[in-house]
This record gives C-alpha cells, structure tokens and sequence, in this order.
C-alpha cells in the first residue's frame, strides 16, 4: 500500500460525532418536494416514476449545501440538469458497452480533479457521475431514456424552486451575496484546476487513480452483470480519497453504516410488510436523517441513506431482503477496489 493506515487514528475518526454540524434545516425544506414526487407518482398509480422524480429531488437537495459563485441555486440547478444528461447516457449505453466503461472513468476523473476548486462544484460532479452509474443498469431505448431523465430534472428543478421560496420567506434570500472567503474563490479555482493538469500535481494523480479504480469496477460490473451491481463502482467512486488514510477511513465507515443500515431497514420490514404509502413515508423519514446527519458522521450518515434507499427501491417493486443483501455485499466489493486505488504497482 501507499503508506499503511493509523488504525487508532481511524478508529477515532469513525467514533467522531460533530453534533454541531446536526442540520435539521436543510431536512425540513429538503423533504417536502421528495414528499410531492411520491405523492403524484403513487396517486397516478405510477410509483416507479415517483421513485425516479424523488431521486433527482433528493441529491438536488444535496446541492443546496454548497455554494457555485456566492449562488446555492446554481449548483442545485447544474446538478439537475447534469444528472439529467448522464442519466441519459447511461441508460442509452448501458453497462455492457465498453465505451461506458470509459465513460465512466472521464466522469470520475473529472470529479476527482473538480476537488481542487472551492464551493460544490466537485459536489454537482460528484451526483453527475452517481446518476451516470446508476442509470447504466437500466438500459433502454434514447425515447424511454429521454422520459426518465424528464423526471430526474423535473425532481431537481422542484426542489430547487422549493428551496429557493423556503429561503427566501425565512429572509435568507440574500445568501445569493455571501462574503465568504471560500465562495469567491471560483475563479481562482479555475487557475488551481489548469495548473493541476500535469502528472507531477497530487491531485492529477489522485484523478488518475480514481479514474482506473472505477473503471475497474465497472468493467467488473460489465462482465458479471449482475443485478444492481452499479453499486460497485459507486461505492468505489465515493470512498476514494486523496491519501490512503482518507480512502480506507471513509471505506470503513461506508461499509460500517451500510450494514447496520441494511439491517434495520430488513428487520422494519419484515415486521411492518408496508403498503406504498407507508414505504413513502420510510423513504421520507430516512431521507430527513440522511439530510441532517450529512455533516455530523459519515457511517451515521450512509446508516440513514442506505435505508432511504432500500426503501425507495422497494417502491419500484423488488423485495427489501433483497435490496439489503445486494447492499451490503456490493458495497463490500465497491470498498475493496476503492484500496486497490493505492496498491504500489
């Protein structure tokens, strides 16, 4: 390995709960347009579209999080409308296509070199590539493609309105003027990004490095395919860090509260057995935690997301023991190639 990890110091790192990063704000303006994309797509007797709607919603929420130039709009609105797209050409590829496999390796590198400028724009890189993952299990035709990625953009755009109304009535709609030190160094940023563009810059590397680990992974997704194995190579894509320290803490924590989570959504709903509305409300319950824990601990973070998502899935009609089972064993898998990332060759 590149250095072998502290294991005290990462011990401590997942046992770090920063209760005041707790942000119960962003959950309560973040959830109500989740709530209307569920809402309309089980009223229409179409939940799968309700799934995909709230989707786009809910990592649009994440958006609101950072800031782009001083703006929380503009990263919600570019991670709409780029998810949007790399929903659509993930799903018009398909995995199988070995040119999505290199795809996907430009996506990642992309998000990883993005890490040097400041604000959310790694972030709104970050969801472009999720989606481009998650979208190449499903391959269909460009039309059935094109209406998938109408929801996902429609699920954004919503939240976006939502969020910006919701700000702006509690009188923060002069966010848009941030002083902050860290918002107004876009295009400072953009000269950091050009002068990272040589193979000498650590952050080059760590985009070299992100792009073959996802890569592998997906060309491993590509040849077992097998069922929801998108999860490979997105867990691979978020636990690769610039050190092997960050990589291994964060692949720890990833697997820790993907397990745990995993297992508390089976244990509810083996003993609830829950109609699609009471899955709606899971969905949203998870979803709020998932919000506000963001910033407080990563495994307390991916514990409420991977329950979100089990649920959300389970809207769309697979079996929650069987989501929990391909959780957790894929991203096991995604965690191991996220390492290879700093094997010495």
């Amino acid at each position: 390995m590149s250095g072998v990890p502290d294991r005290f110091g990462m011990l401590r790192e997942t046992l770090l709960f920063d209760w005041k990063q707790w942000n119960p704000a962003v959950a309560w303006r973040s959830t109500p347009a989740m709530a209307i994309a569920l809402g309309a797509g089980i009223a229409a007797g179409s939940p799968g579209a309700g799934l995909v709607t709230s989707a786009g919603a809910y990592t649009a929420g994440l958006g609101s999080l950072h800031k782009i130039r001083g703006s929380y709009r503009l990263p919600m609105l570019l991670a709409s409308v780029g998810m949007a797209l790399s929903t659509f050409v993930g799903m018009t590829l398909g995995h199988q296509s070995i040119l999505f496999v290199v795809l996907a390796g430009v996506w990642a590198a992309a998000y990883a070199l993005l890490t040097v400028m400041r604000g959310g724009t790694s972030c709104v890189a970050l969801q472009w590539t999720v989606f481009l993952l998650v979208s190449s299990a499903f391959p269909t035709s460009p039309r059935a493609a094109a209406v998938r990625s109408a929801l996902v953009l429609a699920g954004g755009l919503l939240q976006t309105l939502i969020t910006a109304v919701v700000l702006r009535w509690g009188r923060r709609g002069n966010e848009r003027d941030s002083d902050d030190p860290a918002e107004r160094g876009f295009l400072e940023g953009l000269g950091d990004l050009r002068s990272c563009l040589s193979l000498r810059t650590p952050v080059c590397l760590y985009g070299l490095r992100m792009a073959i680990v996802v890569m592998a992974a997906t060309e491993y997704f590509r040849h077992e395919n097998f069922l929801s194995g998108y999860w490979v190579p997105m867990t691979t894509l978020l636990v690769v860090r610039a050190d092997v320290f960050q990589t291994a803490t964060r692949g720890v924590m990833r697997v820790m509260g993907t397990i745990v989570g995993a297992g508390l959504a089976g244990l509810i709903a083996a003993h609830l057995r829950p109609s699609p509305v009471v899955l709606a409300v899971l969905v949203l319950f998870f979803a709020w935690w998932a919000y506000s824990l963001l910033n407080v601990n990563y495994a307390l973070f991916t514990l409420s997301l991977t329950a979100y998502i089990v649920f959300l899935l389970a809207l769309s009609g697979l079996p929650p023991a069987e989501v929990v089972h391909r959780r957790a064993l894929y991203t096991l898998l995604g965690g191991t190639f996220g390492l290879l990332a700093y094997v010495d060759v």
